[in-house]
């Protein structure tokens, strides 16, 4: 009798032990489970809280676009250079800015940046550049182009109006710029970086530096016909 009396409180006392174990196991894993939760959630509000600028970034730079280069989205309309004067000397400031004026030199600052493969913003283009390039009724006149090339010794090429010709630069890895008429892109004229070209679907990335979170031109594989029908000159800017 006393033997199953000792075998009864030692079951009783291994049965609390082993509830102690699985409670302890599952209060560990919730507790786990917490902290992963806490992490995504974390980085959901990180997400959250990134520009535009940021977000297209982050899926230029992971080569979620096929066929496209790592250039960099940079706009003119960033808070850290979008107020600097550019325009006609002795004109209304408020009415030349890099925001308004810009898009030619934030392109070359696109283009710069990944051909050298460092940081080159507006601010860089426009020390070296100045407002020369500038005319009040042509805004940035098209031989800044050339002009940059030759500073930073690139190889350039002006390719016309020849679609044809700026495909083959693109497959090559050599960014284009183009100017485009007033239309699908601006209500003015305006200059952007062709940045890639997908033969089998034939179509193009763009790098657009007046782009914004509603247009969102960055992230549109646009159709040749779309491209074409307001191009108006490209070049090639490579090393």
């Amino acid at each position: 009798m006393l033997i199953v009396s000792i075998l009864v409180v030692i079951t009783l006392f291994f049965s609390i032990y082993i509830n102690r174990v699985f409670a302890n196991e599952r209060a560990r894993e919730a507790e786990i489970v917490k902290k992963q939760e806490a992490i995504k959630q974390a980085a959901r509000d990180k997400e959250a809280k990134k520009t535009y600028v940021e977000k297209m970034n982050d899926r230029i730079m992971s080569n979620e676009f096929k066929n496209r280069m790592p250039i960099p989205l940079i706009l003119q309309t960033d808070k850290k250079w979008k107020n600097e004067f550019y325009g006609e000397e002795g004109s209304d400031p408020l009415k030349n800015t890099v925001e308004i004026n810009g898009c030619a030199i934030t392109t070359l600052a696109m283009v710069s940046t990944y051909l050298d493969k460092k940081e080159v913003t507006p601010l860089d283009v426009l020390k070296w550049s100045g407002n020369r390039y500038y005319d009040e009724n042509e805004g940035t006149v098209w031989q800044i182009f050339n002009d940059f090339a030759v500073s930073k010794e690139y190889e350039f090429e002006d390719l016309g109006d020849q679609q044809e010709l700026a495909k083959k630069h693109l497959e090559k890895g050599h960014p284009i710029v183009v100017s485009v008429k007033p239309g699908y892109f601006t209500k003015v004229g305006h200059i952007m970086v062709i940045s890639g070209y997908d033969r089998k679907t034939n179509t193009f990335w763009l790098n657009n530096p007046s782009d914004t979170d509603e247009k969102k031109h960055t992230g549109k594989a646009f159709k040749e016909a779309e491209i074409q029908n307001e191009a108006l000159r490209y070049w090639a800017i490579y090393k």
